[in-house]
């Protein structure tokens, strides 16, 4: 590889399916291996798709500012939002693909996976709302084609939303702390139609 190559292409030709383990089977040695590989794949999948967003916006959602003031996804104007929030969804969509019961966490290494998601879930789902947040402020002020991308973008955080109480419920039945749990409270469905008559 020339040193000269640009440093933006770096992380492309190195790695850019770092975290594809499709082929993964079983770890030798381990009676419950076949068990494990459905999971270790779905966080791999994970993984890979975190380092696409990072590729794609150009930093990590879980380490972005959160809140009113200063949040990055909160403050952030009409045009990026509409580009970024999509790829916030989609992060997010295969971090709920590990679809997983209380049951199925039978070892330290689903376990592990399952907390790291967790952690992730929680900052994803804030910078998520803060941008929902940004975009209903917004909306009356947009443009038609911008109207439409975004009541789209809000109808999947809708549906997103009671995935993720899925996820959150799994939680709960593991022992995790109720007080590290956010409270989803959904919003009410008229909003959805004063959105529809802009």
């Amino acid at each position: 590889m020339s040193l000269n190559c640009r440093f933006d292409h770096f992380p492309n030709r190195i790695f850019p399916n770092c975290f594809y383990v499709y082929s993964f089977k079983r770890i030798p040695g381990q009676k419950n291996g076949y068990d494990m590989s459905p999971f270790i794949r779905r966080y791999a999948k994970y993984l890979n798709e975190k380092a696409i967003s990072y590729r794609t916006v150009a930093f990590d959602f879980c380490k972005i500012k959160r809140g009113k003031e200063d949040g990055m996804l909160r403050t952030m104007n009409t045009d990026k939002l509409l580009k970024t929030l999509p790829v916030l969804q989609n992060q997010l969509d295969v971090l709920l693909e590990f679809e997983c019961s209380s049951n199925d966490l039978t070892n330290g290494i689903i376990n592990m996976c399952f907390m790291l998601l967790f952690k992730d879930l929680i900052r994803l789902f804030a910078g998520y709302n803060d941008g929902i947040i940004n975009l209903l402020e917004k909306y009356f002020d947009m443009n038609k084609k911008q109207c439409k991308e975004a009541l789209d973008i809000y109808k999947k955080f809708l549906i997103r939303m009671d995935r993720v109480s899925e996820f959150l419920k799994v939680a709960e039945n593991v022992g995790i702390d109720k007080g590290n749990i956010p409270d989803l409270t959904k919003a009410p469905s008229s909003l959805l139609t004063h959105l529809y008559k802009r």
